[in-house]
């Protein structure tokens, strides 16, 4: 009973603190962004395990060229980045079409219409690095309906919440689990020619298929790679950066080229260290944008005490 009203209190509170910063937004948008800087500078020292996750894997992937201090502001500043895609959210959802086209400027849209012509449908793979809330609005904007893959809340009010919020900018979601269904969906999106914003870049221990990350091994998902040779469908790399001035522009890049020849296990792990070379170098781009959370464990680090094993799930 105690369980239940928490989580219905939880609901009722995230339902009225998104109405009531969207109409925040309206009125003084520069007051929220100073205000979700400030919360970002406290919760760096209150959210502990966001601080210790985030500093280690830094240390990990790039500490052989970077030092504590500046390992440290990647930190601060990827929370901060990402309390500010939250509120960027409110702000898409109090902005007409055409603003949003002429906020968040498109580069390579050559590179997602070329896919698009060969009929397959395309995967536009993501990151959790810059807004990647707003990857599939800012494609939707343009008339093309997005659906973005998501991995649902285990409370199905949140569940249900989150898709509304998707909705309210222009994305319509697709449930990573039951994984049939997900994948009936996707399969569907696909041979409609239309584009499936898939987010690709959370590793977890001991889970996935081995590949190498910053010289690392994590384990990644086969998930997009197995789609994407079922369907035919193209993959198309995108991220949506912050600038210098905090201004967000949706970045497509060039369809990457998959080994389609087999569907067999070789094929499938060579296709997905493909889609880590691309993650690796779009995070050394912009390392203080991604979200380093993401890796939940590398299997050749001492200290994560995991065991390197190969699984295809």
């Amino acid at each position: 009973m105690i369980a239940w009203l928490s989580g219905k209190l939880a609901y009722i509170s995230t339902w009225f603190g998104f109405k009531i910063g969207c109409a925040a937004i309206r009125v003084c948008p520069g007051a929220i962004f100073r205000l979700s800087d400030a919360l970002a500078r406290i919760g760096f020292y209150l959210f502990s395990g966001f601080r210790t996750r985030s500093i280690a894997n830094l240390r990990i992937a790039l500490g052989e060229r970077l030092g504590a201090s500046e390992i440290d502001s990647i930190a601060r500043q990827s929370l901060r980045n990402f309390l500010r895609a939250c509120v960027e959210i409110a702000v898409a959802v109090e902005s007409s079409d055409d603003k949003i086209r002429a906020d968040i400027p498109v580069v390579g849209r050559k590179h997602l219409d070329a896919a698009l012509a060969k009929g397959r449908g395309v995967l536009l793979l993501s990151a959790h690095l810059g807004n990647f809330f707003l990857v599939g609005c800012r494609v939707a904007v343009d008339g093309l309906p997005a659906f973005v893959l998501v991995n649902q809340p285990r409370d199905g009010r949140f569940a249900a919440l989150m898709d509304e919020y998707r909705l309210e900018v222009r994305q319509k979601t697709i449930h990573a689990r039951p994984r049939p269904r997900a994948l009936r969906e996707l399969t569907e999106v696909l041979r409609r020619n239309q584009v499936a914003v898939v987010i690709a870049d959370e590793y977890r221990q001991g889970s996935g298929i081995e590949v190498p990350l910053f010289g690392k091994t994590v384990f990644a998902r086969r998930g997009p790679v197995s789609l994407a040779l079922r369907t035919g469908a193209a993959v198309v790399p995108a991220c949506m950066v912050r600038q210098s001035d905090d201004s967000l522009r949706l970045v497509i890049e060039p369809e990457l080229e998959l080994e389609r020849g087999q569907r067999n296990a070789e094929a499938i792990r060579e296709n997905t260290i493909r889609i880590t070379r691309w993650l690796e170098r779009t995070v050394r781009s912009y390392p203080e944008q991604w979200n380093w959370m993401n890796i939940h464990g590398w299997a050749d680090n001492p200290s994560s005490g995991a065991q390197a094993k190969q699984q295809i799930d």
